[in-house]
């Protein structure tokens, strides 16, 4: 087990307590069949109204808090007037949760339902905490970016855009339902989840993949043809990172991806648990991922 669970520096967080945050917050506790699962939800919109909600998937081995505490989303939201939604994986033990993409460490996440959960979650947040459903958007840092592209695929109807970060596909078996934005933000320097795609080239990482991942330019191609994308990109490059757009035809949808030149593995903005693995400086990921998602809603 402590081999299994020391694969988890590939997905970012270190346990540490959550400093507090002074934007209230509710904590929600409800049923997914027979397991109770837990959210944290920010900013909810005042009786009478509604706003946009942004699911923030913690990577492996972190938490709701600690996704919290890292990402700086509360401030984007309070600023910007939409709810932050931090849902929580599967528990690990010490502290440390993770989501079941199918793919990865499945002795410790087992066989829970985590597009269930999700479907549990958005539901409840439509009905009694004020979201409008046509504006639902997610994204994660590594293994939520990995479970946030699974659960794009899986039911692109409950989603307006999705931005996985340092993330990857496993499979391209099935296929959204319809274009969904998305943006993919990931690092040119990430050796935990490279962008030649494979196995992973931290090797204790390499030995809990069920499947090699996806490259993200076969990510990039998958995603094109399923929005209906222009097939031709165009590339702007700002400081040290670049941002491919494949803009949308007619009944489609973008597809975007931004490389950072200097990045690694881990939260755009955050720090550093490696000195070989700086995470990606250039931006700070809450601000980027809003900049993307805020102009897209759901027809």
């Amino acid at each position: 087990m402590r081999v299994f669970l020391s694969a988890f520096l590939l997905f970012v967080v270190a346990c540490m307590p959550a400093p507090a945050q002074s934007v209230p917050a509710q904590d929600l506790r409800f049923a997914v069949g027979s397991v109770e699962r837990r959210a944290v939800v920010v900013n909810q919109a005042p009786e009478g109204q509604l706003r946009p909600a942004v699911l923030v998937l913690h990577g492996g081995r972190g938490s709701a808090d600690q996704q919290r505490a890292r990402t700086g989303f509360d401030a984007v939201a309070q600023r910007e007037g939409f709810t932050v939604v931090y849902p929580e994986g599967t528990a690990l033990g010490m502290g440390g949760h993770a989501w079941n993409t199918g793919y990865l460490l499945r002795k410790q996440v087992g066989e829970v339902d985590d597009v269930a959960y999700l479907d549990t979650l958005i539901d409840l947040l439509v009905r009694q905490h004020r979201v409008d459903p046509k504006r639902v958007y997610m994204t994660g840092g590594s293994n939520g970016a990995m479970m946030t592209f699974v659960y794009a695929v899986k039911r692109t109807e409950k989603l307006a855009a999705i931005v996985p970060i340092v993330g990857a596909m496993f499979t391209f078996d099935e296929k959204p339902t319809a274009p969904l934005p998305v943006l993919m933000i990931n690092g040119a320097k990430d050796n935990e989840v490279p962008l030649e795609g494979g196995m992973s080239r931290n090797r204790i990482v390499s030995g809990a993949q069920g499947a090699p991942f996806k490259s993200l330019a076969e990510t990039i191609d998958f995603w094109v043809k399923a929005n209906r994308s222009e097939p031709k990109a165009s590339v702007v490059v700002t400081g040290g990172y670049s941002t491919s757009t494949h803009a949308a035809t007619p009944g489609g949808a973008p597809t975007v991806s931004i490389v950072d030149s200097a990045g690694g593995h881990g939260w755009p903005g955050g720090k550093s648990n490696r000195a070989e693995n700086t995470p990606i400086q250039s931006f700070q990921g809450a601000e980027k991922v809003w900049e993307f998602v805020k102009v897209h809603r759901r027809p």
